[in-house]
């Protein structure tokens, strides 16, 4: 057995990720091409192979925000999916065998490594040294879009019924933008993250996705309109039969028409006319934890799912170092 690194083009790579039925936006070539082409992102894709065939994949980002803090502080190592694996002996080694090859890379260049599992993920079934990993019971609410789109509309409760359909009666209008107006959404989401003095990813990764998945249907932006000015937008990503929730952002001055609430319906709806059976909401919080975008996705009666996160420090008195730093930093007012 052996570990591969494979290019974006070469068809194993889609022919493998292709087998899984819940194949994840992340794990695509065409993701992670859009990543290693943006600025703050690297690409590490390995697969594990077992004569001529993959038996286990993972798909590693290492992600550089900027700050005037050392890279060994602020680097992270995200897996965005779960790792795929055959569950038998070859799909055991060869994740180990990744995973192994993945914190020996990461030594000296990241303060942590964290899966984001898009599925559930027990790390003691692969064997995955799981006395270096801790747990986090982070949470997630998924939409069954089979149910339609007048079951879930009807399930929601009067008020988030009422909030969208005020919205829906107000003049304001949605619509998917073009590559020209794409500046306008990011520039929402860079105000939303200046708002909560958190570090934000380099505007490169939406100019990259937007080409590398638009002409694939990966990627849909879409917009609020008010008298010709974009309040709000949400960005969502779709592969397979998943529509996963990226991005949204709004003016906070025009909270009175429910952008947010008009928005992540008219992106459910829009998924249960084109046939995808999942709508994923991106995350909720940890388990206990109160988090105003978690009350929010929870409005819409998802099922609460908890596939967890598992994150492996590299250098412990680095890392809490590094969390005081990003705690007082995003504390401040």
């Amino acid at each position: 057995m052996k570990v591969e690194r494979l290019d974006y083009k070469n068809s194993a790579w889609l022919d493998y990720v292709s087998r899984y039925e819940r194949s994840n936006i992340f794990s695509s070539p065409e993701m992670n091409e859009a990543f290693n082409c943006s600025d703050g992102f690297e690409v590490k894709p390995l697969f594990a192979v077992h004569e001529n065939k993959i038996v286990a994949a993972m798909f590693p980002v290492v992600v550089k925000i900027k700050t005037h803090l050392p890279h060994s502080l602020t680097n992270r190592i995200i897996m965005y999916s779960t790792p795929l694996f055959e569950r038998n002996e070859y799909g055991y080694r060869g994740i180990n065998m990744l995973m192994g090859e993945l914190i020996n890379e990461a030594k000296g260049k990241a303060l942590f490594i964290e899966i984001r599992n898009s599925e559930k993920f027990d790390l003691k079934e692969s064997g995955c040294m799981i006395k270096d990993f801790k747990y986090f019971p982070y949470q997630n609410y998924l939409i069954d879009l089979k149910r339609g789109e007048e079951n879930i509309i009807n399930s929601l409760n009067s008020y988030t019924r009422n909030h969208i359909r005020k919205s829906e009666k107000a003049k304001c209008t949605i619509r998917e933008i073009n590559d020209n107006e794409l500046h306008n959404v990011i520039e929402l989401l860079e105000e939303l993250y200046k708002r909560k003095n958190i570090p934000f990813i380099h505007r490169s990764i939406f100019h990259n996705a937007f080409k590398l998945l638009k002409p694939k249907g990966y990627i849909r932006v879409i917009v609020m309109e008010l008298n010709s000015q974009i309040i709000a937008s949400r960005i969502s990503l779709n592969y397979n039969k998943t529509v996963y929730d990226w991005y949204a952002a709004s003016k906070p001055e025009f909270n009175r028409y429910y952008p947010n609430e008009a928005l992540a319906w008219n992106t459910i709806k829009w998924a249960c006319m084109n046939g995808y059976e999942i709508f994923d909401f991106g995350g909720g919080a940890l388990r206990g934890q109160e988090y105003g975008p978690a009350k929010f996705k929870e409005k819409f009666r998802g099922d609460l799912v908890e596939f967890g996160r598992y994150r492996y420090i590299l250098n412990k008195p680095l890392y809490f170092l590094g969390s005081k730093i990003y705690n007082l930093r995003t504390s401040k007012k």
